[in-house]
């Protein structure tokens, strides 16, 4: 199977859109695209203007980190819907 990146930035959102079964699980996937965009520009700005990197399993960790955060900023705790989600990724 064949697979290309889409051409435009809001092709890829609306590839994320159909991810997820539930309500709430839509909520998540809706989150993880500006979650990783946001992990990747934060790594970006530390390269150029700290002087730093990270490893690639620390951006990643970074980025599961932010998504929690965000999700609990929505007021949901749902420890059951936290664990489907990380075993989805």
């Amino acid at each position: 199977m064949n697979w290309t990146m889409p051409e435009h930035t809001s092709d890829l959102l609306s590839c994320w859109i159909w991810r997820g079964g539930s309500k709430s699980q839509k909520r998540w996937w809706k989150l993880i695209p500006s979650c990783v965009w946001w992990s990747v520009w934060k790594e970006r700005n530390g390269r150029c203007f700290e002087d730093g990197s990270n490893s690639i399993h620390k951006v990643k960790w970074n980025c599961i980190v932010s998504l929690l955060f965000w999700y609990k900023q929505l007021c949901i705790d749902d420890i059951d819907q936290i664990i489907d989600l990380l075993e989805n990724l």
